[in-house]
């Protein structure tokens, strides 16, 4: 995440923050987001699957990835959100 959106997380941006509301990432960042995590996790997620439940958080896209991986099968365990 901070490679790709060249931003350092730490005290003003933390786990819990609101990627949106913090300029971090806008609409085309988060399909960005989605094709990393595609190909990162090698996970298959639906375009109306991540358009109904935005993880707009840190913790919320390492519940979202860790969902998927469960699902899925997908070994490895929950991701990370470092």
């Amino acid at each position: 995440m901070e490679e790709q959106f060249l931003i350092d997380f730490g005290d003003d941006v933390t786990p819990q923050s609101d990627l949106f509301k913090e300029g971090i990432i806008d609409s085309f960042g988060y399909v960005q987001l989605m094709s990393f995590l595609e190909k990162e996790f090698s996970l298959e997620i639906e375009s109306a699957e991540f358009l109904l439940e935005v993880p707009a958080t840190l913790e919320a896209i390492d519940r979202f990835v860790a969902a998927r991986m469960d699902r899925s099968g997908t070994p490895g365990g929950a991701p990370c959100a470092e």
